[in-house]
């Protein structure tokens, strides 16, 4: 059975955290023609997020390996300075997805939200709605795209 350790990223975690998410790209969004990863862009969506968000990592202990994150912090909506959470990223390589773990991640984003609302926007056109909706998440709209 493998160990999965959940914990939360420090600046000392940048490198780890900026590999998974250079992985991410590669492996699972190549083919949605988005942009090439800007390094510097990376690196300061990182850094901001260490200040002023959350960074989740997720790591086998049984291969020592980091094997997905979960990058949020809050936000205020738009039109109020009502504050929700805003999950930025949820990655867990495929190998090692299951809803048990995707469930876990969801609470500990629940708990570090302390009863605000959770908002989660999929703009990677991975069809896992059932996931999310299972989870508790209320369909809200969709993302579109023009090119």
């Amino acid at each position: 059975m493998t160990s999965i350790h959940l914990f939360q990223a420090e600046k000392k975690d940048f490198e780890d955290v900026y590999n998974l998410l250079i992985e991410f790209k590669h492996d699972e969004l190549e083919h949605l023609d988005l942009p090439k990863v800007d390094k510097q862009k990376l690196t300061t969506f990182i850094n901001t997020i260490l200040q002023k968000g959350k960074i989740i990592i997720l790591k086998d202990l049984d291969k020592n390996i980091f094997i997905g994150c979960c990058i949020f912090h809050k936000a205020e909506y738009w039109f109020s300075k009502e504050m929700f959470m805003n999950i930025q990223v949820i990655y867990i390589k495929k190998n090692f997805r299951n809803f048990k773990l995707v469930k876990t991640i969801i609470e500990s984003v629940k708990k570090i939200a302390n009863g605000i609302p959770i908002v989660l926007s999929i703009t990677t056109g991975l069809k896992i709605d059932p996931v999310f909706e299972k989870l508790g998440f209320e369909d809200m709209g969709s993302n579109w795209r023009l090119k």
